[in-house]
């Protein structure tokens, strides 16, 4: 059997972390030094896809910089479409069309920090012959989705259809899809993947939906989000299960230069280049690549971005 291939929507322009993603793509902001996005491409290749490819449109050279000229990614090509003009997440399918073969496709929000069940999400995908399967969580977001329990179908999406029966969750940003998706997603024009699932459902389509009651599931959309899910990474229980690096999470990464006097507090990530000054401060903050703490300075609950040497005191906040 044909493995399944995979599309990572990576074309979002992360509005709410800036300035963070004045610098770098939202998925490819570093969690303890590994970008976001190889959460999702780990997770997919744990899950047995086959082709892995992802749309770009914010600082599209920024991944190019990470994966190669020719991308790959654990020696695995990684096909990558540009979007100069963002097309919406169901344009954004079909604009990848010639990656995701004839098959059945998963669709990963690059957005999000899951360790979430994708084979059982296939298997029941497969099995139920619906053109697609949401993947969804009870809780941790604003409820978008009607889920009838015992058949596993889908009744309505964001209230469109006005099916006041079955149970308010929340869609995941993780789908199994049948190609023939992409009969409900016009050409070349912006279009959202979940307008052409209300098509689908207007026209007496299945889509169904798989509950995941357990399992990490993160939003990092705002910098106060991203600062928490350090927290919780930092505690090994958290640990995603596909990440194969042993040694992740490595708070302070090998090239980071902290001062002897230098104190840390709380959970700190330091990433490489990052230099911590004599005599300074830092407690539950996040050092991004070549960030600078000046000697003496008190940095507390801040994500320094290393576009300028910090200095003084600060609470909170991007530097």
């Amino acid at each position: 059997m044909e493995a399944p291939a995979a599309f990572v929507l990576a074309a979002g322009l992360g509005t709410r972390l800036a300035p963070l993603t004045d610098l770098l793509p939202k998925p490819l902001i570093p969690l303890f030094h590994k970008p976001l996005l190889t959460f999702a491409l780990d997770s997919l290749i744990a899950a047995g896809v086959g082709t892995l490819a992802l749309n770009t449109h914010h600082l599209p050279g920024a991944f190019h910089e990470h994966f190669g000229a020719i991308p790959t990614y654990r020696d695995r090509p990684l096909s990558l479409f540009h979007e100069p003009l963002l097309l919406d997440t169901g344009g954004g399918i079909r604009n990848a069309r010639q990656a995701l073969g004839s098959g059945t496709f998963l669709v990963y929000n690059g957005d999000i920090l899951g360790d979430l069940p994708l084979t059982d999400l296939l298997a029941q995908h497969k099995s139920s012959g619906s053109l697609a399967t949401l993947l969804l969580r009870p809780t941790g977001g604003k409820a978008n989705v009607r889920l009838d329990e015992s058949s596993g179908l889908v009744l309505d999406l964001r209230e469109e259809l006005g099916r006041g029966e079955g149970r308010e969750v929340v869609y995941s940003g993780i789908a199994a899809f049948e190609p023939a998706i992409l009969d409900w997603i016009p050409t070349a024009v912006p279009f959202s993947v979940i307008d052409a699932l209300l098509a689908a459902l207007r026209s007496g389509e299945r889509v169904g939906g798989m509950l995941c009651q357990e399992g990490l599931w993160i939003d990092l959309g705002t910098p106060a989000a991203y600062l928490d899910a350090h927290r919780l990474l930092a505690d090994p229980a958290f640990r995603p299960s596909y990440v194969e690096d042993r040694a992740w999470p490595c708070p302070i990464h090998p090239k980071a230069s902290i001062a002897s006097s230098a104190m840390l507090g709380g959970m700190v990530a330091a990433g490489p280049g990052a230099v911590v000054g004599e005599g300074a401060h830092v407690c539950d903050s996040i050092l991004w690549p070549g960030a600078v703490i000046a000697p003496g300075s008190w940095i507390e609950g801040c994500i320094v971005s290393g576009r300028s040497p910090v200095s003084g005191s600060h609470a909170g906040g991007v530097l």
